[in-house]
């Protein structure tokens, strides 16, 4: 699928328009996804949209089959793709003036996503890789996920998202801005004037105050987010070490 993706977007396109683009937040899940776009809603300009289905249901209902279907998108095409992402998010979010999106799998979407939406900002977050598997791991998710039942397949989607994002950045660069949790934890004003800056955000106080937010959190990290930034879960792998052989050497580590 990852190769699929890198041969359909050889290049960075074209394309004009999409001022009006959401901010989009995508990575790992448990990567700080939701703890981005909590400091982001803390600020005075910001609703949250959470995650949204609103990507994966145009590549699910319109652009099958994904993603050779790419190949005969023309400029109408495109537009009316735009509005009707457009037309979803003012309909759960009348008014609003910047609107995240944070879905972390929309990693997979980032070309779609600069097609549609040509000046669209997007933020990747990532965090230690051995932290990151054992966080899906520990949390016993579906297996509408399951990826994320064993560690070494964890490890494996991890290593693809980061090689796909890796050339997702070749063609943005400057679009693109990564966020790593445990730099954030370890010196949050630094890290979050740099995320408010990329986004054409002013500085307020506030979004350091972000758990004391009264807003609807709908993922796994809701408790996480009711709490100031605290580092414990950085190098929290270090109390499993002895029996993480297998997971390092799948992430190169060992």
């Amino acid at each position: 699928m990852v190769d699929q993706l890198i041969a359909a977007f050889p290049d960075a396109g074209d394309g004009e328009g999409g001022e009006d683009a959401p901010l989009f937040i995508c990575g790992m899940f448990r990567s700080g996804s939701t703890l981005t776009e909590q400091i982001l809603a803390a600020h005075s300009r910001v609703t949250p949209g959470g995650e949204l289905e609103l990507l994966p249901a145009l590549v699910r209902r319109d652009l099958q089959p994904w993603p050779d279907s790419l190949k005969t998108l023309d400029e109408g095409r495109i537009a009316s793709l735009r509005a009707a992402y457009l037309d979803g998010f003012r309909t759960r979010l009348p008014g609003a003036d910047v609107i995240t999106d944070k879905r972390p799998d929309n990693f997979l979407h980032l070309g779609l996503i600069k097609t549609l939406f040509p000046q669209a900002r997007i933020i990747h977050t990532r965090r230690d890789p051995l932290d990151n598997c054992l966080s899906c791991w520990f949390l016993h998710l579906s297996h509408a996920m399951p990826w994320a039942l064993d560690l070494e397949d964890t490890a494996h989607w991890l290593i693809q998202q980061e090689r796909l994002m890796d050339h997702w950045k070749s063609l943005w660069p400057d679009d693109i801005h990564t966020l790593d949790y445990d730099a954030l934890v370890a010196d949050p004003e630094e890290k979050v004037r740099g995320l408010l800056d990329f986004c054409g955000l002013a500085w307020e106080d506030g979004c350091l105050s972000f758990h004391a937010l009264d807003n609807a959190v709908r993922t796994a990290s809701v408790w996480q987010v009711r709490e100031p930034l605290y580092r414990r879960a950085s190098g929290r792998w270090r109390n499993y070490a002895p029996h993480l052989g297998p997971l390092k050497a799948a992430l190169g580590r060992a």
